[in-house]
């Protein structure tokens, strides 16, 4: 994520934006793709950094201990022109980079992405929508060994979006986490105030909140209602409720929730529909601070993401495409992998 300043935040899970402005610029790009784990790993498979020819990077495929290195090896990759396959760690002939408890992992350096796929993908993010690019996992090794390439088909999930619908200290703090973590936020607010609390941040911010604002709400995205005032939710639960969202949560007390709930089954909503909303929202009962409440409410809103994508992962590992199956195309490839 490209900081206000115009610098990147180098631990970000999002590196296509950099690898974009990096190559529109004219640099040298190597894309790195975590493929391969013996023992433990921070990280799953799939996890990227983008490294430019200057050095700079966004992205980590560890725990922080071996991303220097990486750099380095992808700058002389990129130098030389020829993506490779790299090990780090056990039976890696780097003898003095190890990784906690003996693991070992494996990474392609691809500097062969071409700007147009990069683009491509990024399109279809910014509209919402997963996109896939196809990783070699073989061909040529820094031991000079060469192997009948295959691939791994690394999905592209849109961000996460956070819907904020409030005004007051808790939204503003809300958004402003949530923004540290990588969310798409929008806020929807009636109050200047709250509004001009969040204007340095990289968020949307719409006018007072209207049901036609929900409707549209995809998978990826989580709603959040943060009015003390809860009359203001009636004829917006409606609409959240027949979005696609992963996380509905509303502030209030537990007696606040049971009038809610009560008075949604009235207008005829099915109790399995209630159950989507959480309510008191947030994972610490008795918040008394804005900050506290804020994070409360993001931790679970992270919690159900996650629950959500596990559900939604077609396979717990990634696929290898040999080339006779890729030549007749990704409808008879097994399934993707997530991250």
């Amino acid at each position: 994520m490209k900081r206000p300043d115009g610098t990147w935040d180098p631990f970000d899970d999002h590196v296509l934006d950099f690898a974009i402005e990096r190559m529109r610029a004219g640099e040298g790009m190597a894309l790195v793709t975590l493929v391969e784990i013996e023992g433990s790993s921070p990280r799953p498979i799939g996890a990227q950094m983008a490294v430019s020819e200057s050095g700079t990077w966004v992205g980590y495929v560890s725990g922080g201990c071996i991303e220097r290195a990486i750099a380095a090896e992808a700058v002389d990759a990129i130098a030389s022109g020829r993506s490779r396959r790299v090990r780090y760690g056990r039976g890696s002939r780097y003898i003095d980079i190890s990784l906690p408890c003996g693991a070992a992992i494996e990474l392609v350096f691809d500097v062969s992405v071409p700007l147009a796929r990069l683009l491509a993908i990024d399109s279809k993010l910014r509209q919402r929508r997963a996109a896939t690019l196809e990783i070699p996992l073989s061909g040529p090794r820094v031991d000079g060994a060469r192997e009948e390439k295959t691939f791994l088909l690394r999905h592209y999930l849109p961000r996460r979006r956070l819907v904020v619908l409030g005004l007051g200290p808790v939204p503003v703090h809300l958004a402003r986490i949530a923004v540290s973590a990588g969310f798409e936020v929008v806020l929807h607010t009636p109050d200047d105030l709250t509004a001009d609390a969040v204007r340095d941040l990289e968020v949307g911010i719409g006018g007072p909140a209207e049901p036609e604002n929900l409707g549209n709400t995809d998978s990826r995205s989580a709603i959040v209602f943060a009015f003390h005032d809860h009359e203001r939710e009636e004829r917006l639960l409606p609409a959240a409720l027949a979005s696609d969202a992963f996380y509905i949560g509303a502030m209030g007390s537990h007696a606040t929730q049971a009038r809610r709930l009560e008075h949604l089954g009235r207008t005829g909503f099915a109790s399995s529909q209630l159950e989507r909303i959480h309510g008191p929202a947030g994972l610490l009962p008795h918040a008394r601070s804005a900050s506290d409440l804020a994070l409360s409410i993001l931790a679970q809103v992270v919690e159900a993401a996650r629950r959500a994508e596990d559900i939604a992962a077609a396979s717990p590992t990634p696929a290898i495409i040999p080339p006779d199956i890729r030549r007749r195309g990704h409808d008879e490839a097994p399934p993707e992998a997530r991250l």
